[in-house]
């Protein structure tokens, strides 16, 4: 804004002493307005929303602490710049002026030159205010674009398999999360895929991105698991930024032959909580996280298989559900995980997933969360 943008609100009872600094703000082209008390003042500032405040302290029925202690109320230091004018010149006013939140002091023998200086260093603060304000809720916009784009990289439709019953949660920190998940579907067997890429934000949905376009290709034909996890190692470490990284875990279900074959990279163990005998069996096998010197090993992905039975309910998910904690700083993991899946092991999926949340909110007192919550679970019925 130019100078003759701004809008100033010169606050003083005596007539003098107000024309005295109106002329000399005006000479530099400001926009004035004038209150010869603190409840003029007050309505101005409502009615003619002045860009900052030249406001003094002595002044009858409302004084000039009275007047800034209500303007704080309402408006920030960096929303609405006020300099008290005083003749007082005892320390402990101006610091009372400071605590109730003026930004600046002007002794009443100012000379010109220090009072354009402390004018303009206010508006300035409200300028660079006023800008980050527009270019956060430029951010904000774009992140609502971005939370939408994300969306859509997420399974559109659940599998259905006969003797499956399959669903998922994902609950990002903020509007976009650095979870990913996914299915691919063929006739003979169906894949599940989870990630869980370093950092949030827009950083992590690019990294979440990378990743669904190499599945998507990698799923083109029948690869083995490991050779999936092989490729999208490569792919996240050369598109990737420097030093993120993903940990993943790939599940292939063959649902006639009731087997899964998983492979891992660096990521939570696949959990089988095998309901018919109230146990948990822990799939663990060794795995770099994706990205992670790629150039600079030769460690193989591995596969594994496992055999389930009526009842089994298989639970993929990411840490930010176990790794969640409450008020004295105990994970969730370490103090109702199980014991949760247990209490809740006849409930549908799609009442677990709501009795999940619940339980993590109580659990740590919070509305929200500092990771991604995502899971997929998988109840087998029998064919």
């Amino acid at each position: 804004m130019n100078q003759s943008e701004y809008k100033i609100l010169v606050v003083e009872d005596n007539p003098l002493n107000r024309k005295v600094i109106v002329q000399k703000l005006k000479k530099n082209h400001y926009i004035i307005e004038e209150a010869e008390n603190g409840l003029i003042a007050l309505e101005k500032v409502k009615s003619w929303k002045p860009d900052l405040i030249l406001l003094d302290v002595m002044m009858p029925e409302m004084d000039g602490f009275q007047v800034l202690e209500r303007l704080r109320e309402t408006q920030t230091q960096v929303e609405l710049p006020i300099i008290l004018v005083t003749a007082m010149q005892d320390s402990e006013d101006v610091v009372k002026g400071f605590k109730l939140g003026a930004n600046d002091y002007l002794p009443k023998n100012f000379n010109t030159e220090e009072l354009l200086a402390r004018v303009n260093t206010g508006l300035k603060i409200r300028s660079y205010h006023k800008l980050l304000k527009i270019r956060n809720n430029t951010i904000e916009r774009e992140l609502d674009i971005a939370r939408l784009i994300q969306k859509k990289i997420l399974p559109l439709e659940t599998p259905r398999l006969d003797g499956y019953e399959i669903g998922s949660l994902y609950v990002p920190m903020d509007k976009i999360g650095g979870d990913y998940y996914d299915y691919f579907e063929t006739d003979d067997y169906c894949d599940f895929f989870m990630a869980d890429v370093s950092g949030h934000g827009v950083p992590g949905a690019l990294i979440a991105s990378i990743l669904k376009r190499s599945a998507q290709y990698l799923h083109l034909k029948p690869y083995p698991l490991k050779e999936i996890l092989k490729a999208m190692d490569q792919a996240v470490y050369e598109r990737g930024a420097m030093g993120m990284f993903a940990t993943a875990m790939i599940v292939r279900l063959y649902p006639k032959e009731a087997k899964i074959v998983y492979s891992n990279a660096g990521h939570n163990p696949l959990l089988i909580h095998r309901r018919s005998t109230g146990t948990f069996h822990e799939l663990s096998i060794p795995g770099v996280p994706l990205g992670i010197n790629y150039d600079f090993k030769n460690i193989p992905y591995v596969e594994k298989e496992f055999h389930l039975v009526k009842g089994d309910r298989i639970i993929l998910f990411t840490d930010g559900i176990i790794e969640a904690v409450n008020e004295d700083e105990v994970d969730f993991e370490s103090a109702i995980w199980k014991n949760f899946l247990i209490e809740h092991m006849n409930s549908s999926i799609a009442n677990l997933s709501e009795n999940l949340m619940k339980t993590l909110k109580i659990f740590s007192n919070k509305e929200t969360f500092e990771d991604d919550i995502t899971w997929v679970v998988i109840d087998y019925s029998g064919n």
